[in-house]
């Protein structure tokens, strides 16, 4: 009967353990994903720039070698290339920053924080007696592991101590 309560209280205490490694797998996943964005925006970028050049560098041999209306038919055209390359650098910027404000709010809404052994950190809707209830403890001796923890106005996203 004493090995089932030790048991149970072991897998109780491994609870946060797991969902904090989720977080923080779910955390470095989106930074690896902002960090491929801000490459495939930076090469997009550099790509730009060079089609910028090769362009100026067309227009010059075409003014050359062609007539005024066939010089006005490609500077319209290259003008569209122009801005649809401009267009896209803007989007690939609106992803990675949508990608950077989804990592921020995962860190600051506690998501991105992970528990170590003894610990536990507040969640969404947490009282200091669902914990302890979870925990398998008291109010009581969580009041005293955190003697600065004020019960009425727990923070999520902030760890406290459980051992």
């Amino acid at each position: 009967m004493e090995n089932d309560s030790i048991s149970s209280s072991s897998s109780e205490s491994k609870l946060p353990l797991i969902v904090g490694i989720v977080g923080f797998a779910l955390g470095a996943a989106g930074l690896v994903l902002a960090i491929k964005a801000k490459s495939a925006a930076d090469k997009a970028s550099a790509d730009a720039a060079s089609t910028s050049a090769t362009v100026a560098e067309l227009t010059g041999q075409i003014s050359a070698k062609a007539n005024a209306t066939d010089v006005a038919a490609l500077s319209t055209d290259l003008a569209q290339v122009k801005a649809d390359i401009q267009k896209n650098n803007e989007e690939f910027k609106a992803a990675i920053e949508k990608i950077g404000a989804a990592k921020a709010k995962a860190t600051t809404s506690g998501k991105g924080a992970v528990a170590g052994n003894g610990e536990y950190i507040i969640a969404k809707g947490d009282l200091l007696g669902s914990i302890a209830k979870k925990l398998g403890t008291t109010v009581k001796a969580l009041q005293e592991l955190n003697p600065g923890i004020n019960p009425n106005n727990l923070k999520v996203g902030s760890k406290i101590k459980t051992k």
